[in-house]
């Protein structure tokens, strides 16, 4: 069934073998090309430039390599192009893992007590910070949260993170570095929940913790530091995990993250390529964002690092009742009026402009959505933005209505989403039918997306789910519902469909001559076993432009 690919292409020329001097070779192979057949090969070589140079038999590329090659033997090994993913959080990621970590759904004696051992930290008048409290379960809990924070830590800002990206817990020293003490409900993006007598009671949702974080992590010296070592401690586990390529969609420009990953860059240490994103701020002047944001960005193809993506969040999510609804949630949750569809941080036409003037200065659009009605106006949006700098792109789509499925492909836009176990099981449906109703049967629609013409990613949104592509490509085929046709579909979705997402589709994506050897080397042709053993197999090297950035199996020791 398998056949050879023989790139003629990459043949020409290769009778000067003394041109392929310090060339290496990988044999004794499986090679999933993902080209656009589909293809096979035994081997491939790569150039001192990084670059493969031949795709075909082993006597076709030990041929073109000719002598003095390095061998590799790979003992039956399969070789992919390298994992890509399109929306993680990879400088986030590295510093919540040094958080104080929570419980998500620990008691209130949990949450207090985990609470006193961050205050144990830190110097005086140092912010105690910590990630991981479930929001819904820390105000069925206590009423007014703020009390506990205010109790353990009268006299230095506090800042828990929740367990999904979209809250935090605060005291009231943090609540009013902020100006959370006198702001408006819901203004300018700002969710924050009232205790008695109209006070903040300490949890605030959607932009409003952003802006914590800024005051929490402001760009010293010492939190730049911390976070380059965030970041090279998030490369390495994404290269552990056959990652050569993402896109950072944090973008907390105020907090300097864009200077590590140039410094990275620049040191040599960095180990993976990205294509970033800044965040767009729904609080503050829009025309003041994009004077700041021309000045950072950055799109030259040959570097690592680019910052050439715009994320805007048009919604929050459906478990808080703000991801945007074409149809009201159920009603049985009580909602106020006016906040029974859900929540938009941009008006209509403030998000057009967006989308037109972010575009027309070079930026590609990321938009955050989660509802149906989210998804409509992000798709209005890139209607009104300048299509050269596309494919813009919807990412974790959570609802989206069948009418506008066609609409993807019309306007080019990539349906990104976020296919963990956790977000297929029965038991977040029936979670989230509590909030939406029956609507649970066009949750996460990637199979339809991608029979209406989408070019679909899968991504993680690391750390806030898991990050192995592996466990994502059995979760994504097996799903009974909306899942993705087959398992070559699924790598699709992780390789090339994501280049083409990230513009560089040209360099990268696929196993062909002239593309940068960014390879991933499985111990199992997960084409060829049981689907559900797909996410146990083990993933043994990552190349990043022939250079092995990981290498458990030691293939490529010296």
């Amino acid at each position: 069934m398998k056949h050879l690919c023989s790139i003629a292409a990459g043949m020409a020329g290769l009778a000067a073998s003394a041109a392929w001097a310090e060339t290496l070779v990988l044999t004794n192979a499986e090679i999933y090309t993902v080209n656009e057949a589909r293809s096979w090969a035994e081997a491939l070589a790569i150039g001192e430039d990084g670059k493969i140079s031949a795709v075909g038999s082993e006597a076709e590329v030990l041929a073109a390599a000719g002598e003095g090659a390095e061998i590799v033997d790979l003992g039956g090994r399969i070789v992919l192009p390298g994992f890509q993913d399109i929306h993680l959080h990879a400088v986030e990621a590295g510093v919540n893992a040094v958080l104080c970590p929570f419980e998500p759904f620990d008691t209130l004696a949990g949450y207090k007590a985990t609470v006193r051992d961050c205050a144990g930290k830190g110097g005086t008048g140092a912010w105690v910070l910590g990630a991981g409290v479930n929001m819904v379960n820390l105000l069925e809990l206590h009423p007014n949260p703020v009390e506990v924070l205010d109790a353990l830590s009268p006299d230095r800002p506090v800042m828990i993170l929740d367990d999904i990206g979209h809250g935090a817990w605060a005291n009231s020293l943090a609540l009013q570095a902020a100006g959370y003490d006198t702001a408006e409900d819901a203004a300018n993006g700002n969710i924050i929940l009232r205790g008695p007598g109209g006070r903040p009671n300490g949890v605030v949702l959607e932009n409003a913790p952003h802006n914590l974080r800024t005051l929490a992590f402001p760009p010293t010296r010492e939190n730049l530091d911390f976070a380059y070592d965030s970041l090279l401690n998030a490369a390495a586990e994404l290269n552990a995990n056959g990652i050569t390529s993402i896109s950072d969609a944090g973008g907390y420009w105020p907090q300097g993250h864009h200077e590590v990953w140039d410094r990275a860059e620049d040191s040599g240490a960095l180990t993976v390529r990205a294509s970033n994103a800044f965040y767009i701020y729904p609080d503050r002047p829009l025309d003041e964002q994009l004077s700041e944001l021309k000045k950072l960005y950055h799109n030259d193809p040959d570097r690592l690092v680019r910052f050439n993506v715009a994320k805007i969040y048009v919604d929050g999510i459906l478990s808080q009742a703000t991801g945007a609804l074409l149809q009201p949630y159920e009603t049985g949750l009580g909602l106020p009026e006016g906040e029974e569809f859900g929540y938009l941080y941009f008006g209509k036409e403030v998000l057009m402009r967006a989308a037109r003037d972010l575009s027309a200065a070079g930026f590609q659009l990321h938009f955050h959505v989660t509802g149906d009605y989210g998804a409509r106006l992000a798709l209005d949006a890139i209607a009104h933005a300048a299509p050269e700098t596309g494919p813009h792109r919807l990412t974790h789509l959570y609802l989206a209505d069948p009418a506008d499925y066609p609409r993807f492909a019309e306007l080019g836009a990539i349906a990104d989403l976020q296919l963990a176990p956790s977000a297929v099981s029965k038991d977040y449906e029936a979670f989230i039918a509590e909030f939406i109703g029956g609507r649970t049967d066009l949750l996460l629609p990637a199979g339809a997306l991608l029979a209406a013409g989408a070019t679909v990613t899968l991504s993680s949104d690391w750390d806030a789910d898991e990050l192995n592509p592996l466990i994502k490509i059995e979760t994504a085929v097996s799903r009974e519902r909306n899942g993705l046709p087959d398992v070559a579909a699924a790598i699709e979705a992780m390789t090339i469909n994501p280049a083409i997402a990230l513009r560089h589709a040209d360099r990268t994506g696929s196993i062909e001559a002239g593309k940068f050897a960014d390879l991933v080397v499985l111990s199992e042709n997960i084409l060829d076993i049981p689907l559900e053993s797909i996410s146990s197999v083990a993933i043994e090297a990552t190349l990043l432009q022939g250079e092995a950035v990981f290498d458990a199996a030691g293939l490529f020791a010296d």
